[in-house]
């Protein structure tokens, strides 16, 4: 046995069950490229955060196959890339960092074969920022004004 002082009482139990299935305002808080489970192709591992309403905080999670051999693979992976991209107003993509705290639109989903799990089926910029987006920014994430990316 080990011996431990441990208080369960005093620890606040969140759900892991999924989100519903909706449009929420997230951000990426965390990325990192992997090799694929073969190991002849690279993915890009995402965290999503929930910035507003009831599941605030919550995270969801997304898998994009960047490089595969599979061209039909690699060519939806690079959609979804862009996708983001675009939400976010990233045009070119030198590293996942730069996605990194841009607020947008994603569309959650259940995961039809683990109902356990969601699913991101879309992502889109938000209303009104991709006006904002288009003007000229410094390379520090800030706005013009220094406001942080998620006040534009």
């Amino acid at each position: 046995m080990a011996s431990l002082s441990f208080d369960a009482n005093s620890v606040e139990i969140t759900s892991r069950d999924p989100i519903p299935a909706g449009i929420y305002e997230a951000l990426i808080c965390d990325s990192e490229v992997r090799p694929t489970r073969s190991g002849n192709g690279k993915g890009i591992n995402l965290t999503f955060e929930i910035l507003s309403g009831p599941h605030k905080g919550r995270k969801v999670f997304a898998w994009i196959n960047f490089q595969h051999p599979k061209a039909e693979a690699q060519r939806i992976g690079q959609e979804e890339l862009a996708r983001i991209c675009k939400a976010v107003g990233v045009e070119k993509l030198d590293d996942t960092a730069q996605l990194h705290n841009l607020p947008m639109m994603i569309t959650v989903a259940i995961d039809k074969d683990d109902q356990s799990r969601n699913v991101i089926k879309n992502y889109k910029a938000r209303e009104g920022a991709a006006q904002a987006r288009t003007a000229s920014a410094p390379a520090s994430g800030a706005t013009a004004s220094g406001d942080a990316p998620w006040k534009r």
